[in-house]
């Protein structure tokens, strides 16, 4: 079984996982510690964490903050769900040198807090960027069709905003990084890479980057009612 471990600001993964969802109460810090061709994004109270060449994924991130997780989601490298349990490390270490008068409080600080450093007021990405793309064929599992805002096809390295999808060009981006820009079922019409939030570039083929499975919703009590 697959299984996540959490706690001192470190969250790591063991066992067959290309894409983690994470439920969680708190806000947090990240700092991206997976490997090249993988990325970190957040939405609400949830953080993912997917691969898009299909690699198996082990050291997530580190944090600070307040992190509390709910519930995992895992696939494998072919979509699949994958059980997960979930794991909270707790650093005694400190335990072991304490008095037995600074025991107690200790001891309610860790059963109630879930914190690493200090508390941070919002979620945030401390690589808010991917990097290091290229349009190469079979360098990476994109359609690879991107275009200028004049709509001549582009070839060449890339990078995307991870809160909003935006692509870019360059390996990372500076102040000459141009907006790209991608053509849907091969009409003529470009349409811009950038949304409102971070789901999946729209550019990326879906079939082979990572989707979190859909929940399956509880009916409410008038639809129970129904039933």
């Amino acid at each position: 079984m697959t299984k996540l471990f959490y706690g001192n600001g470190v969250c790591t993964i063991e066992g067959n996982a290309s894409g983690v969802e994470i439920h969680y109460e708190g806000a947090i810090e990240i700092d991206d510690k997976t490997p090249d061709g993988c990325f970190i994004v957040t939405r609400r109270n949830g953080i993912v964490i997917a691969s898009l060449e299909s690699k198996k994924l082990n050291k997530l991130f580190e944090y600070v903050g307040e992190f509390k997780i709910l519930s995992v989601i895992v696939a494998n490298d072919m979509g699949e769900n994958e059980p997960c349990m979930i794991k909270r490390v707790m650093d005694y270490s400190e335990f072991l040198n304490s008095t037995s008068e600074t025991m107690t409080t200790k001891t309610e600080d860790m059963n109630s807090g879930y914190i690493s450093g200090k508390k941070i007021a919002k979620t945030v990405l401390k690589q808010p960027i991917l990097p290091n793309l290229h349009t190469k064929t079979g360098q990476a599992p994109y359609n690879m069709e991107l275009y200028l805002e004049d709509g001549s096809l582009y070839e060449g390295a890339f990078h995307i905003h991870l809160t909003n999808s935006k692509a870019m060009t360059g390996a990372t981006h500076t102040e000459d990084s141009q907006d790209l820009y991608y053509k849907k079922n091969n009409e003529d019409k470009i349409h811009p890479t950038k949304r409102k939030s971070f789901a999946s570039p729209a550019f990326i083929d879906s079939k082979k980057t990572y989707r979190t499975p859909r929940r399956k919703r509880k009916p409410n009590k008038s639809e129970q009612g129904r039933l």
